[in-house]
């Protein structure tokens, strides 16, 4: 399974975390999320069904910015 990591801006608490996590699963065809605001990270499982810029402009939709994304392949490189 394809992973796609999101360094995200602006993550101040769980509840930031959750909302995040939340607004990504709610894309059609993702089949996992892990969000921590402690990392300022969103990672996610087979983002290519869904398109990054979608799962982007997800994050970003309550005030959030993506300041750095990485893919990993099926051996997560």
């Amino acid at each position: 399974m394809k992973t796609a990591t999101f360094n995200i801006d602006g993550m101040h608490c769980d509840a930031c975390a959750s909302n995040t996590k939340s607004l990504v699963e709610s894309e059609p065809e993702v089949r996992m999320v892990s969000v921590s605001f402690k990392e300022g990270r969103a990672r996610v499982y087979d983002p290519q069904a869904v398109g990054e810029e979608r799962l982007i402009a997800a994050i970003q939709s309550p005030g959030l910015r993506v300041v750095d994304r990485t893919s990993a392949g099926e051996d997560g490189v």
